[in-house]
């Protein structure tokens, strides 16, 4: 987990550990899956509507939910949201790849840079899947994960972002540079923050 050979120092060191066996969904949480919580009356709508009532977006990745909402929605499938480890796990495979495919950088594997103004549909992006066949991974949005915002075990970095004040997001989005897809970057927001880069996916246990 981690890599030393970037300049983010929140990326380094680069370390090993072991994860027990876990599921985690192929798919980040669409629009019309959301809809099914804020139905059933456990969900908050989106702070944003307006892409979560149009059905021209109903398979695109819900946003506009703060990290509160996103845990709540996998609670109610019986889930919870990954683990920082295990979403780094699930997008670099066993050999360890800088981006769910690879190492080298391919745009036309994710949904990045601005090049569709906007989201895509779950899976629209299949050559980019990872090694174990975890859609967008790589752009479309940033992921809610589980963990707070700290440095990793062994680092001597300091920030005053950390100390439970911000968790963790991954996989970069549609409208961030797409060397921020890379599987080992990471960013921090607000948990009660809700914007139009950052959706989630949802985890369990084996």
């Amino acid at each position: 987990m981690g890599i030393n050979q970037m300049k983010s120092e929140d990326n380094k060191p680069e370390h090993e550990i072991w994860l027990a066996s876990f599921w985690i969904d192929i798919y980040e949480v669409t629009n019309i899956q959301y809809r099914g919580c804020v139905a059933a009356g456990v969900c908050n709508e989106p702070e944003d509507l307006r892409f979560f009532d149009d059905e021209r977006f109903a398979d695109h990745p819900v946003v506009y939910l703060s990290w509160y909402d996103a845990s709540d929605y996998c609670q109610w499938q019986k889930k919870r949201l990954p683990t920082e480890a295990e979403w780094e796990k699930a997008a670099r495979g066993d050999e360890g790849n800088l981006y769910p495919w690879g190492d080298s950088l391919y745009l036309d594997k994710l949904n990045a840079n601005n090049q569709n103004m906007g989201t895509t549909p779950v899976g629209n992006y299949p050559a980019g899947a990872s090694p174990y066949g975890v859609f967008d991974m790589a752009g479309n949005v940033w992921e809610w994960v589980e963990d707070w915002y700290e440095a990793y075990p062994g680092s001597d970095f300091q920030s005053d972002l950390f100390g439970h004040k911000y968790k963790v997001v991954r996989g970069g989005s549609w409208n961030h540079p797409a060397e921020d897809a890379r599987s080992t970057q990471r960013d921090m927001a607000h948990p009660e923050r809700a914007i139009r880069v950052v959706g989630f996916r949802c985890a369990s246990t084996r």
